[in-house]
């Protein structure tokens, strides 16, 4: 689980490292994200290494395993619909914007992706938790 925060800041970083290991990081997520600059979040004009929506999702992934020790086992029968219903407001928000009824924004992509993110580790916490029986998530 420490994994899903150290992506989260490794992503964080080429505004506060030198050129060669800001490029190596954007090289990293570069299969992961599109990293168009336009979509992307800026500190002090450095682009980070993802865009909004995947930040939001590597946000979630790292806040997840917390809400799923919060949850301990709360909801159990509903994990599997989790992550369908997580996907709901993140398709709205890109699909709605493809069609032009809705003009999504760096705050939507952030926090619909965070959604999804905060989902998908709630599960991730919960598959390592069944593997250990004596850590009920």
């Amino acid at each position: 689980m420490l994994l899903m925060g150290i992506l989260a800041v490794l992503a964080s970083l080429p505004p506060w490292v030198g050129e060669p290991v800001r490029i190596a990081l954007m090289y990293g997520f570069d299969p992961l994200c599109h990293q168009i600059a336009e979509r992307s979040p800026h500190v002090h004009g450095v682009q980070l290494a993802v865009c909004h929506r995947c930040y939001g999702i590597l946000i979630g992934l790292a806040i997840g395993p917390i809400a799923a020790l919060i949850m301990r086992g709360r909801g159990q029968r509903y994990a599997s619909l989790l992550i369908v219903a997580s996907l709901v407001p993140l398709a709205l928000d890109w699909g709605l914007g493809i069609v032009g009824i809705w003009a999504n924004t760096a705050e939507s992509r952030l926090i619909t992706g965070a959604i999804f993110g905060m989902a998908a580790g709630i599960l991730v916490a919960r598959a390592m938790a069944w593997y250990r029986p004596s850590a009920p998530l």
